[in-house]
């Protein structure tokens, strides 16, 4: 919220997106708006610049981790001549057990909670329940791009195999330092487009790191315009996006 009243006071002219419901206000007219939209409610914007959210690298790992142990197994049943049953269903198991987390997670299953941290020294995102960390420093680029996933059309047609249709899921921004990425997603990220320059156009993207809801992902990018990776655009739509 102090992030939002300190730019709509330096560029009163120019679109920015409100922190509780994320409508495009002019920065004029942003006071006047929480004040007839959002009365009573103001503790409902997202605060600092730490977020929770659900995030998909625990299960990703987790799948790593499983066909690791079954190519290990299978490798040591072959190797030592002798079959141990237990050995190959125990790795089985735990190979579809990692599958079905894995799934359920891309169909939005919060079964992995991630925190988000942005400050002066970098971007820091811990995930696999606190164990993981994966720091960026010195962020040199924003991305901004469409999410999608890939869900079953259910039209099985003449076989017995079920296509699948890719969904659009919301909007990511990828913070990048170097090689090193972190990936934000949104489901309804407001108009990042029509508010922000300085972020680089990105591809459509299926591998998300960490969801926020939209109040932390508007503080996301206002964290970002104070850290000058995003700058306001002009009243007229104006500013640069780089290619």
């Amino acid at each position: 919220m102090e992030r939002a009243r300190r730019l709509s006071l330096e560029r009163p002219d120019g679109p920015l997106p409100c922190p509780i419901c994320v409508a495009e206000v002019k920065g004029a007219n942003l006071e006047r708006h929480l004040a007839k939209t959002h009365a009573g409610g103001l503790e409902a914007a997202a605060h600092g610049s730490r977020w929770g959210g659900r995030e998909r690298v625990g299960s990703r790992r987790l799948l790593g981790l499983a066909i690791l142990g079954a190519i290990a197994a299978a490798a040591y049943t072959v190797m030592s001549g002798k079959e141990d049953d237990r050995i190959i269903i125990g790795s089985g198991l735990l190979l579809a057990t990692s599958m079905i987390v894995w799934a359920a997670v891309a169909w939005g299953a919060p079964l992995f909670p991630g925190r988000l941290r942005l400050d002066a020294h970098g971007a820091l995102l811990r995930h696999s329940f606190g164990l993981g960390r994966r720091r960026l420093r010195s962020l040199d680029g924003v991305v901004l791009g469409s999410a999608w996933e890939s869900r079953p059309s259910g039209n099985s047609g003449n076989d017995d195999s079920y296509a699948s249709v890719d969904a659009r899921i919301g909007t990511y921004l990828q913070l990048r330092a170097g090689r090193r990425r972190i990936t934000v997603h949104c489901r309804a990220g407001g108009s990042v487009r029509s508010t922000w320059s300085g972020w680089t156009q990105g591809p459509r993207r299926k591998r998300l790191d960490i969801t926020l809801d939209r109040r932390q992902f508007v503080a996301l990018q206002l964290a970002l315009w104070e850290l000058g990776l995003l700058q306001p655009r002009t009243a007229a739509g104006g500013g640069t996006t780089r290619p």
